[in-house]
């Protein structure tokens, strides 16, 4: 024990000297007051009270989620690792796993039943139709589940009584809420009253402040609903900053309201992550609002989702999955989750040997190094990333580490770009 306290002291003192003196790199977009405080903050998170039932996670070594499970023929493989399942086929999960019922935001699965024609037949009032007052608002071209006017009482109360009480009377304590974009990118425009005329309610702009307000008017009424039937709302919640297409967004506009649609859930999904499907992770600015985000809310429960751009986790580079671990333990606190997975292999196990390090817990915050590294100490090692896409940094190490893949480093090392590393001493 003495000499975990020794050695948990030396990495302090390096991690701290490290970043001693310098400013902090800049975010893109302006940070509040709380996301300024947050993103070096060493406080630990107090415990969580609200009464729900969330995900109980060590404040130690890495603590998974499962997205989906349908691949997952026993679950006793979750011990130890995986504390969350989102979109369980089942409620009831091993000890200490909380599963939760998947439904999305705006249209009407997972309930197949419910037609398009349905919809027209019994509640035509209901749909939301683009610009041309004929298309119905498709989210992502699929025309299976309906778009649906979720500012209306009838349909808001059609979800409870139709998909979310049925769900909490089969056993689920948490509801899991897919497909929340904060911006209007499916091109929503209005809907038909009841007497056949139209109501226009959105512009074409992807911005439009009406449409920010009328997503976070459903979801504080979604989890006021939730809370007061003793369930908690998991919300996927789309980060726009840092997708490569028509839907990327770094305004200020938008990523006020992603904060507050984020404030109400009780666990986020950033579906995002560093890595979005790209071979070069998510680097320089988008990086810094990624990272200024999670650590301004780093006490509320979030899983972290990084997908690998490759079909099978295995396929990526030992350096891709290291880069996702190094950037957990910067970011992380205790409700912290994180997952990785390939593109074809996310509802299954996935048993990745960089997700069992083990540095115990954290000795100093997240610190910004001055030549653009960031790094954090932890009792048994340290966590460095260096987030530019272009720049390699330079680190001074006291006596020889090692890396999750063996690599040695020691005296004057170099960071390349777009690189974390997860390093314990060598004795």
């Amino acid at each position: 024990m003495k000499r975990i306290r020794v050695l948990a002291t030396v990495i302090a003192g390096l991690v701290t000297a490290a970043g001693a003196g310098v400013s902090q790199t800049a975010s893109a977009a302006p940070a509040t007051a709380a996301s300024s405080a947050a993103r070096t903050s060493s406080a630990a998170c107090p415990p969580s009270n609200s009464g729900l039932t969330l995900p109980q996670t060590p404040d130690h070594g890495v603590s998974q989620a499962q997205i989906f499970d349908r691949g997952v023929t026993d679950p006793s493989v979750y011990a130890g690792h995986v504390y969350y399942v989102w979109g369980s086929l089942s409620p009831q999960q091993p000890q200490g796993v909380v599963g939760s019922y998947y439904m999305t935001a705006f249209r009407n699965a997972p309930l197949r039943t419910y037609t398009y024609d349905w919809f027209r037949t019994n509640h035509p009032t209901w749909i939301e139709y683009t610009a041309d007052r004929t298309t119905p608002a498709w989210e992502f071209g699929n025309q299976v589940y309906t778009p649906l006017d979720v500012a209306n009482p009838e349909v808001r109360q059609w979800y409870f009584t139709t998909i979310i009480e049925p769900a909490i009377a089969a056993g689920y304590k948490v509801i899991a809420v897919d497909n929340i974009g904060l911006r209007n990118d499916f091109k929503m425009s209005g809907h038909y009253d009841a007497d056949g005329n139209w109501v226009q309610q959105f512009s074409d702009d992807p911005d439009d402040a009406t449409f920010f307000d009328y997503v976070n008017d459903w979801l504080s009424y979604l989890s006021g609903g939730l809370h007061a039937r003793g369930a908690a709302g998991a919300f996927n919640i789309t980060f726009n900053a840092s997708l490569h297409d028509f839907s990327q967004d770094k305004t200020e506009a938008w990523l006020n309201a992603t904060r507050k649609a984020i404030a109400t859930s009780d666990i986020w999904l950033n579906e995002q992550g560093f890595t979005v499907h790209r071979p070069e992770n998510v680097t320089d600015d988008e990086w810094s609002m990624m990272y200024d985000l999670i650590r301004e809310f780093r006490c509320k429960p979030m899983v972290i989702d990084n997908k690998l751009p490759t079909d099978t986790w295995d396929q990526a580079s030992p350096e891709q999955r290291q880069w996702v671990v190094a950037n957990y333990l910067l970011y992380r606190e205790r409700p912290t989750m994180m997952v990785m997975t390939g593109l074809k292999d996310y509802a299954q196990y996935n048993d990745i040997p960089e997700l069992d390090v083990d540095l115990g817990t954290p000795v100093t915050g997240p610190i910004g190094h001055g030549t653009g590294l960031w790094l954090r100490g932890y009792q048994h090692g340290m966590t460095v990333v260096n987030p530019s896409s272009t720049a390699s940094r330079q680190l001074v190490l006291p006596g020889t580490w090692t890396d999750l893949h063996g690599v040695r480093y020691s005296g004057r090392t170099t960071v390349p770009p777009n690189t974390g590393l997860v390093l314990t001493p060598t004795h």
